[in-house]
């Protein structure tokens, strides 16, 4: 027969069973049928004797042969075994367990090594720190809303991306990455699973969804609350920081909205054109509010659930047209036509903790127009640099409108901005501005 047997017993009734079991003619039907088989001791049911066959006996199909060591196959029972000669599709037991042993080797080599190359990861971070003082206002800002969400752990701990969802309406991983980037957050290897760091072409990387990070110690308070307290008692000034900051959360709050539009229509965006609509957004949330952004999500989603109900248009060439009807829409509002600044956040649509930080601070919200939002950080800017520079200021001021003989306009146009009721400095830095050609 086709079939080899090796036994694992001596008895002759046991081992007269098995033959039985295997024996077939020379086209590989078999001789006897299962159930002629019992009963056999205590063996009644024809199901039990091929389970108790294997127990007495290791079977090689002499038809299949493994792909790797070319020796017949080892099989469990009538259905395994072929009736023509072929390859096995996977290796024989042999070769499996030396394949897995060899597998266990390299995965202990791996570790040892990934434990080798951690081990001066793990000592840095253990001992890092950085000034809580020098940080950018932005940095500030993202820190002061993670700690509103994980707390003490922010600085004492350590948390994981998933415990920054709220950060806002789009995640945080975006503004978690900023702060990794800039050797503000570090990773943690050991609160992290086993699986969580890997070597990849000799250097050692993180799966940045199971990673766990930590506020690095001040290099001069420590890392207790009160150290973090100097962040928290912070005073902003640094307009275009906090300016870039509120364009960044204001686009997830739009593009949030945009993603719940969408879906309520069954619309989905190619990655391209939600990059195209992310930059159109960008540059429209500079003058106008979130709420008025959303409504013209909401008018070109709509028009467009309108044009693929079409019989000329599919769907998808209907949501193809989303990035271009938005740059649309904000141009035609830049010609003079009026947004509504009224529209509603939906019930499931979060603020996000850094857009509560942003209300908290600067009493921002989604119906804030961005041109009144950057006009707001800028005097924020000034008024800061006013309070250390003024006499400087000044002295540029006198110097720069006597050596080009501008003095009288020069003084009328601050005059001017006096009476408006900006302060000294103020009215200093907004005749500069505006009449850069008396200062040259």
């Amino acid at each position: 027969m086709a079939v080899r047997l090796k036994f694992l017993t001596e008895d002759e009734q046991e081992i007269a069973l098995a033959l039985r079991y295997w024996a077939m003619d020379e086209e590989g039907a078999y001789l006897e049928r299962v159930s002629d088989l019992v009963p056999f001791r205590e063996i009644t049911q024809p199901g039990a004797v091929a389970k108790f066959v294997r127990q007495i006996c290791w079977a090689y199909d002499e038809n299949q042969v493994c792909r790797v060591c070319n020796k017949a196959m080892r099989v469990n029972g009538r259905t395994d075994a072929k009736k023509t000669p072929q390859r096995s599709y996977h290796p024989c037991h042999d070769c499996q367990e030396r394949e897995r042993e060899e597998q266990d080797k390299r995965a202990a080599a791996q570790r040892a090594e990934l434990e080798k190359q951690l081990a001066p990861y793990i000592a840095r971070a253990r001992t890092i720190a950085i000034s809580y003082i020098d940080l950018t206002d932005d940095a500030a800002l993202i820190l002061q809303a993670i700690h509103a969400l994980v707390g003490q752990r922010l600085t004492q701990g350590t948390f994981n991306r998933v415990d920054c969802d709220e950060l806002t309406p789009m995640g945080a991983d975006d503004f978690i990455d900023r702060l990794y980037a800039q050797d503000i957050l570090e990773d943690d290897p050991t609160a992290a699973c086993a699986e969580a760091y890997f070597i990849k072409d000799g250097t050692v990387w993180h799966k940045k969804s199971l990673a766990h990070y930590f506020l690095p110690p001040d290099t001069r308070l420590g890392g207790a609350e009160d150290a973090f307290s100097l962040l928290l008692e912070r005073e902003f000034s640094d307009a275009e920081a906090l300016t870039n900051l509120w364009l960044d959360y204001a686009v997830t709050d739009v593009m949030r909205y945009l993603h719940y539009q969408c879906s309520m229509h069954n619309q989905i965006l190619e990655f391209e054109a939600i990059k195209k609509i992310e930059g159109t957004a960008r540059h429209g949330l500079r003058k106008y509010s979130v709420a008025q952004l959303w409504f013209i999500m909401w008018k070109v989603v709509r028009d467009a659930a309108a044009l693929a109900s079409r019989s000329y248009y599919s769907r998808e060439k209907a949501v193809a047209t989303i990035p271009t009807k938005v740059r649309k829409q904000l141009e035609i509002a830049d010609q003079g036509s009026e947004l509504r600044n009224d529209w509603s956040r939906p019930e499931s649509h979060i603020t996000g903790s850094l857009g509560m930080i942003f209300n908290s601070k600067f009493d921002l919200d989604e119906f804030s127009t961005g041109a009144k939002v950057i006009e707001m950080f800028t005097r924020l800017g000034n008024k800061k640099r006013g309070g250390v520079e003024l006499n400087e200021l000044a002295v540029a001021f006198m110097k720069g409108t006597l050596e080009n003989q501008s003095s009288l306009p020069a003084l009328e146009a601050f005059t001017e901005m006096v009476r408006a009721g900006l302060s000294t400095g103020d009215a200093l830095m907004e005749t500069i501005t505006r009449n850069p050609e008396l200062f040259r």
